[in-house]
């Protein structure tokens, strides 16, 4: 009689195991182009990308906030249904590439992001994009780079990297330091500090605002309006002050 009993208790117990586990979902969240870290339902679950299992009904899942360069994405509601898998995608907008692309190029790739060796993005590092140049922007604190290259009809190419400094005084650093903006600079207004350097047939300049030091450059410096003009763009979208 008591086997009969403990069995019948171990068959309860699995029904109602199985049962719970049937009454679960998978939810897989990713993130594009940096990585960022998911709430569902007010709590901090982790990083993106992430998979998780969630008891079946409504769930609110929300992004974190990185940084002024980029636009947070919506909080997103999702539906878990028993045993399936659900997908979701959360993307950063980048708030200092503008839509309108320079007077007369277009791009010529899509827009590339590089961490560092603690926190690679979807590119890579640093290392991936100027080898060992990367070590003295790692000295100041750089936290990750946006790259992006325009190229026009003939053939002329204008390339922009926002780095990510952390700090506006490590942007200031970065910005004086003679192995990233050596001298035999021009002084240029853009409305930030700014640095311009004409290597015929190149001309590029470097400005800092708040915690970002931007480099532009042309590979032909009749060029250069086009440069200063996009240059003014994007100071007058990062907030704050040099």
């Amino acid at each position: 009689m008591k086997h009969s009993i403990t069995l019948a208790i171990m068959c309860a117990a699995l029904l109602f195991v199985v049962s719970c586990e049937t009454r679960q979902g998978t939810l897989t969240v990713t993130t594009t182009p940096v990585p960022g870290t998911i709430s569902i339902d007010g709590e901090i679950r982790g990083d993106a990308p992430l998979s998780l299992a969630l008891k079946v009904g409504k769930h609110t899942v929300s992004f974190s906030s990185l940084s002024d360069q980029f636009e947070t994405p919506q909080k997103q509601t999702v539906r878990i249904t028993a045993g399936e898998t659900i997908r979701i995608m959360g993307e950063y907008i980048n708030r200092f590439i503008p839509l309108e692309h320079p007077k007369g190029f277009s791009p010529a790739d899509s827009i590339r992001y590089y961490g560092t060796k603690e926190r690679k993005l979807q590119d890579g590092t640093i290392f991936d994009y100027i080898n060992g140049g990367g070590l003295v922007y790692l000295d100041h604190g750089l936290r990750e780079t946006t790259h992006a290259v325009y190229r026009n009809e003939e053939g002329n190419e204008l390339v922009v990297d926002i780095f990510d400094m952390g700090t506006p005084n490590n942007a200031e650093a970065a910005f004086n330091d003679d192995e990233i903006c050596p001298e035999g600079y021009n002084s240029c207004n853009i409305g930030s500090a700014c640095k311009s350097y004409n290597y015929e047939p190149d001309f590029l300049i470097y400005f800092h605002k708040s915690r970002y030091l931007v480099f532009i450059s042309v590979t032909n410096d009749l060029l250069k309006e086009a440069l200063v003009n996009y240059a003014d763009t994007i100071a007058n979208a990062i907030p704050g002050k040099d």
